[in-house]
């Protein structure tokens, strides 16, 4: 039975290719079992086989070549050698923590897309059952419904700079919005200097406020841009007397969903307009 066998069959049997044993041969990983001091032809036994399946296994849990190295070196025994395997497991959970994280942004952002093309049309208030968000908040001087359009991307210019400077990946400018207090609301002056990001989990930071919009129904409509939300004001106002509902929380402009045009050059926002509200009995 033959057991030896040169490179160009010992690739094909292992479904390797060539270029991948030389290197292998390289840098000592797996040594030909035999090269032919004439021809300079590398021969290969066939038991070296489990060898290229242990690489390629090791390979495919995202080891490096030097740790397989390490690994194939070592014998169960060895601290080392569980030591990678931990340090690869703890690897691969953070990866799948981080993926997670990125399928949970993308139906974020598939949600937004969704709800603006069921409510762009809608001018009628509904009320909605929302559930906790947890926000971060952070206080501006200038109130926000005096900017024009560059004040107020110059403002989110500011923050995008305070929160590089925060410990975290949490806070994302898709999820922006602002709170108006509800003194403020109930008194038609609409005046908010406190933009807010929601998160995903409760944080909090030594110059910012974690807080949370509370789980509550919310009486809410809808605006296709900022200059429509001042627009549409004094109707929400209206509406909530008109339909006699208590309001009991701030005004809270959350961005549902963005999707800016590359030749436009401007911000084009989809606002849900909402507030904390009773119905009374």
């Amino acid at each position: 039975m033959k057991t030896v066998f040169r490179i160009g069959d010992f690739s094909e049997m292992n479904q390797i290719s060539i270029q991948t044993l030389r290197y292998y041969d390289q840098i000592g990983l797996l040594k030909p079992y035999w090269v032919d001091k004439e021809s300079h032809y590398r021969y290969y036994h066939i038991n070296q086989s489990a060898l290229v399946d242990a690489i390629q296994y090791l390979q495919d849990l995202d080891f490096s070549l030097q740790e397989i190295r390490e690994i194939l070196s070592s014998s169960d025994e060895d601290p080392h050698f569980h030591q990678l395997l931990e340090e690869r497991r703890q690897s691969l959970i953070d990866k799948r923590s981080e993926l997670d994280k990125k399928i949970r942004e993308l139906e974020h952002f598939q949600s937004g897309t969704l709800l603006h093309q069921a409510k762009r049309s809608k001018t009628s208030l509904e009320v909605l059952y929302l559930p906790e968000r947890p926000i971060v908040t952070f206080d501006i001087e200038q109130n926000i419904y005096d900017m024009n359009q560059e004040e107020y991307e110059l403002s989110l210019r500011y923050l995008k700079q305070e929160v590089a400077h925060l410990v975290t990946d949490d806070i994302h400018f898709s999820r922006v919005g602002s709170l108006m207090a509800q003194e403020k609301f109930c008194q038609q002056d609409w005046q908010s200097q406190q933009f807010f990001f929601l998160t995903e989990k409760p944080c909090n930071f030594s110059d910012h406020k974690a807080a949370s919009l509370p789980a509550a129904y919310y009486a809410v409509t809808y605006a296709s841009s900022f200059e429509d939300e001042l627009r549409q004001l004094p109707l929400f106002f209206e509406e909530l007397k008109a339909a006699d509902y208590a309001i009991s929380g701030p005004y809270i402009c959350e961005v549902i969903h963005e999707h800016p045009v590359l030749d436009k050059n401007e911000r084009h926002m989809f606002i849900r307009m909402q507030i904390a509200v009773a119905v009374r009995s």
